[in-house]
């Protein structure tokens, strides 16, 4: 008898042995698409049958891609969205209409594809993220998906993503980021991000730093790109729909108006069919993003948390965004559970670090289960030497998130934040088993 969970283990074993991005941090070459259009075209080109939304940036291309994938729903069209990095379950990757792949769907796709992959032999080569690139593709085809929003993996240029046809494009806000692959500025990672973009398909451009927005400009125009900013779009086509900072964060709104502004690129529809859309994507949120819950109940230890913020942001802006984030919601004086990338500690995140740290009077150093996870004691010494703890906080160190929280627990009833990392926070989910499914109501 077929055993469906045995199955989809069994796929996940095997998924496990290819390397990948996420766990190496070795950087992509271009020539290294040659293995993911071999596997498409052995796979009869499942991307060829729908239409794609693509999406490139620094961050936001999670929330955006989700909110996208909604408003495509509302209008009328059956809707594919594939992300990354997953927090808990790897079929976060992969949505249709909103949910996530079923197992056996995954399974089935997953079976084809690695058969066919293995049979290179490793010739030519292919990443674990050109895999579940080709499994996407092969389940939004075997769901007749109309539409599919891509969200790139890495930089944008060489990403396993970039092999398609596309509709639209969109450029969320680019920061300093992966800089030993993608260039050691702004105009460089620009320069990779937007090499998702093709001769006469529109992109929409979230909002950019002041000198991005003149180098975009003359890039595109001498690219014969139509290219259109969500500043500009919006305030004309949505000028009545601003939302008020203080009620929703700043990251937010920019996915917020830039799924929209592309929106209306595509359909330019009507006022009724603006506001449709206004209000279904007021309701999107992903899980491990400014993720603020109450009263979280940890069943091991039947304890709650009173509040608990998750982010796994990780870079100069998103750590930015976490403090500011903390502030306009009173979560100041918290207790922070720490864990971060040894690549991201670089002199970019010093600053935004240290502003984080101030909001903490307990700082919980940890790590995860990754090859890329910083050294607890090293991380400690990162933050002494960026003035993150010049204001004295309780400084503990642990090696597992499960003792993090644990501490976190019996320290006070100060509101607990975890971030640095989306593996620490999906650990965290985890053991707290905090469903990691888009958040989308439909109601």
């Amino acid at each position: 008898m077929y055993n469906l969970e045995k199955n989809f283990s069994q796929v996940l074993a095997e998924l496990e042995k290819w390397g990948s991005y996420e766990s190496s941090a070795q950087p992509r070459e271009i020539s290294k698409l040659k293995g993911i259009k071999l596997l498409l075209r052995d796979l009869n080109n499942p991307e060829k049958n729908f239409k794609i939304i693509h999406i490139a940036g620094t961050n936001g291309k999670g929330l955006t891609a989700t909110m996208i994938s909604r408003l495509l729903e509302v209008q009328g069209f059956s809707s594919g969205c594939y992300s990354s990095p997953h927090l808990v379950d790897i079929r976060e990757r992969i949505t249709l209409n909103g949910r996530i792949v079923s197992e056996s769907t995954f399974a089935k796709s997953a079976t084809r594809v690695l058969s066919i992959a293995k049979s290179y032999k490793g010739t030519p080569y292919l990443s674990y993220f050109d895999i579940l690139t080709a499994v996407a593709f092969s389940v939004f085809l075997s769901c007749k998906i109309d539409w599919v929003v891509l969200e790139t993996g890495l930089g944008g240029r060489a990403d396993s993503t970039n092999v398609t046809d596309k509709e639209l494009c969109v450029l969320t806000k680019i920061g300093l980021d992966h800089q030993e692959v993608l260039g050691s500025d702004l105009k460089q990672i620009a320069f990779e991000k937007s090499g998702i973009t093709r001769r006469g398909i529109p992109v929409v451009l979230a909002p950019q730093v002041e000198e991005l927005k003149y180098w975009f400009t003359e890039k595109f125009s001498n690219d014969n790109v139509p290219y259109f900013f969500v500043d500009d779009v919006f305030a004309k086509e949505f000028p009545d729909k601003q939302l008020v900072k203080g009620v929703y964060a700043k990251p937010w709104i920019e996915c917020f108006q830039t799924s929209l502004s592309a929106m209306q690129i595509l359909f330019k529809v009507k006022n009724k069919q603006k506001q449709d859309w206004v209000n279904a994507a007021q309701k999107v949120k992903l899980p491990g993003r400014l993720d603020l819950r109450h009263n979280v109940f940890w069943p091991k230890h039947k304890k709650n948390f009173k509040k608990l913020l998750t982010d796994g942001g990780h870079n100069q802006d998103a750590l930015f965004a976490l403090s500011e984030f903390i502030y306009n919601n009173n979560l100041s004086p918290c207790t922070l559970i720490l864990g971060m990338a040894s690549d991201k500690l670089n002199e970019n995140v010093r600053e935004p670090l240290k502003k984080l740290c101030k909001y903490a009077d307990t700082i919980i150093i940890t790590s995860f289960d990754s090859k890329r996870s910083a050294n607890p004691e090293f991380l400690e010494i990162f933050l002494k030497n960026s003035g993150a703890t010049d204001h004295f906080p309780v400084i503990k160190v642990t090696n597992s998130a499960e003792d993090a929280l644990q501490i976190s627990l019996n320290i006070s009833e100060r509101p607990v934040v975890v971030a640095g990392s989306f593996y620490l926070v999906g650990i965290a989910m985890h053991l707290l088993d905090i469903n990691a499914d888009p958040l989308i109501s439909k109601l």
